[in-house]
């Protein structure tokens, strides 16, 4: 089976699944994308569905026409070695490989990150949240109805009362935006009747708690410590949150003792030998204990799921970028320069006034009338791709003119060839080493305006995980040194691994033999 037509194959088989998945009520990892889309909300053809019936039925025709015209298709040798060229630059071809791994890592979407439980035991029957459109009531799991569970909750409660019940979450049990994780905790070690520190380094200084192992929402005492001694106000609650004891303490001793109420549901010696716990609230540091691999933001979201999120987003619009202004940028740059006489003087005309257009200020004003809670990353992507074609079509219109001129063109008109087989069968082949040595640079280019876009406040809204608006959070709070350095590593780590592979892919399809990357 030839290139074209595995590739083909597999369009198939993934818009097939997309499809069918949907309409049995699966939500597929990745593929549940395609209808994603805002929807009406009734049970009928609703705007989701059909717009992903539309993109899923785009994709399997584009498979099929690669699969019936794709079987005479053979490498060029020239392309082989180029290829060979491209695998012997280490350094981009290693790149090429990391950048693979991870938009596959990508792809594994709510599997890997995600508060939906990927399964749920619960008296002998298996539920799988993540991977089910229709949402699961908390009564099947003996909670409240009418409201979502906790699976986070859920799994500790069954920890905790032990017996076959299990829940099983994704690697960062938490979405990408939408989910607070306002209360954070960390137990402190005792040691030698002194109170540490998390890392049980030192004697702990501050304020400490003791919770409800049942829940953690619910506070049974608070204390103030100095150097790992309670010392002053000490609070005893019970368990509506009322205060019922207070004691002043001085370097670990009772100085006094004052009850509020007659009944104690909390007893002090049980309280002696409980855990000492301290409060984290946003932003809270990285804390492996609370999944919390790389800390929350200032709102308690996860920075880890935001940064996963925002390179899903990044991913999905460089696709949507790279098919837009390339198509439009091909078809106008090689009309222009085989046409040439006055629709190449009227096309260059326009492609000036585009040109000064102030990109930034459009994005503006249609930010403002449009409204931020109408924007969706097409808006966005239309409005980029409106002006960002013009560099893709100026350097076709100059491939062209020059490709047109040449011997073979003059032969394939002599032989008969029509004006669509010169074009897309003699022309544009031997001018794709431009348009590939463009596409790593473009996706540079529209991750950073994305990110740029988000950091000033005008590009996608809330519910779009964005790396610029993580960044404009962390530098809001230097303090939370974590926010900026992680979405700052992850920038420079995916740009710089893009241009890497730009880098060697420039140096594999130039005709020189030695060249500055070599």
């Amino acid at each position: 089976m030839t290139f074209p037509r595995k590739i083909g194959l597999l369009l198939i088989l993934v818009a097939l699944s997309a499809a069918i998945g949907h309409e049995c009520g699966l939500a597929l990892p990745s593929l549940r994308w395609f209808y994603s889309f805002s929807s009406a909300g009734d049970g009928s053809l609703d705007e989701s569905r059909l717009i992903g019936h539309v993109l899923t039925g785009s994709l399997a025709l584009i498979g099929l026409l690669m699969m019936l015209f794709g079987g005479d298709f053979r490498w060029n040798p020239l392309t082989l070695r180029k290829l060979g060229r491209f695998r012997a630059i280490t350094r981009g071809y290693r790149s090429f490989v990391i950048l693979i791994v991870m938009v596959v890592i990508s792809l594994l979407d709510q599997a890997l990150v995600g508060k939906q439980a990927l399964a749920v035991r619960y008296e002998g029957k298996w539920f799988f949240p993540a991977f089910v459109q229709q949402r699961i009531d908390a009564s099947t799991f003996g909670g409240a109805s009418q409201s979502n569970p906790d699976y986070r909750q859920l799994q500790k409660k069954f920890a905790k009362d032990g017996g076959a019940n299990r829940v099983w979450m994704p690697l960062v049990p938490f979405d990408p935006t939408f989910d607070t994780d306002n209360l954070q905790y960390r137990v402190l070690p005792v040691s030698e009747g002194l109170v540490n520190d998390h890392k049980g380094r030192e004697p702990f200084s501050g304020i400490a708690y003791v919770l409800d192992p049942n829940d953690p929402l619910v506070k049974f005492q608070k204390a103030t410590f100095r150097k790992g001694k309670r010392s002053g106000r000490i609070e005893i609650y019970d368990g509506k949150g009322e205060t019922v004891v207070v004691e002043q303490w001085l370097e670990g001793s009772r100085l006094s003792r004052r009850v509020f109420s007659a009944e104690s549901p909390t007893d002090a010696p049980a309280l002696e030998s409980s855990v000492w716990t301290e409060l984290l609230y946003p932003p809270a540091p990285p804390s492996a204990a609370s999944r919390h691999f790389l800390g929350t933001d200032s709102r308690g979201w996860d920075v880890a799921a935001q940064l996963y999120g925002g390179f899903q987003v990044t991913l999905k619009a460089a696709v949507i970028y790279i098919l837009l202004t390339y198509l439009i940028g091909i078809a106008t740059g090689c009309s222009m320069g085989y046409f040439s006489g006055k629709y190449d003087l009227i096309g260059q005309r326009f492609v000036e006034v585009l040109s000064n257009v102030p990109f930034l200020y459009l994005v503006m004003i249609i930010s403002s009338n449009i409204g931020q809670e109408r924007i969706t990353l097409l808006v966005i992507l239309l409005v980029i791709c409106a002006f960002s074609w013009i560099n893709v079509s100026g350097y076709l219109r100059s491939q062209t003119y020059r490709e047109k001129a040449r011997e073979y063109v003059a032969a394939a008109r002599v032989l008969g060839a029509g004006t669509g087989s010169i074009v897309f069968r003699h022309i544009l082949p031997n001018s794709i080493s431009t348009i590939v040595t463009l596409v790593p640079f473009s996706v540079v280019g529209i991750a950073t305006s994305l990110t740029a876009l988000d950091f000033l406040g005008f590009g996608l809204p809330a519910q779009y995980p964005s790396w610029g608006r993580l960044l404009n959070d962390g530098t809001a709070n230097l303090e939370a040194i974590w926010i900026v350095s992680s979405v700052f590593g992850m920038m420079v780590l995916t740009l710089l691994l893009v241009t890497f592979v730009g880098e060697a892919i420039r140096e594999a399809f130039d005709p020189k033999k030695f060249t500055y990357y070599r």
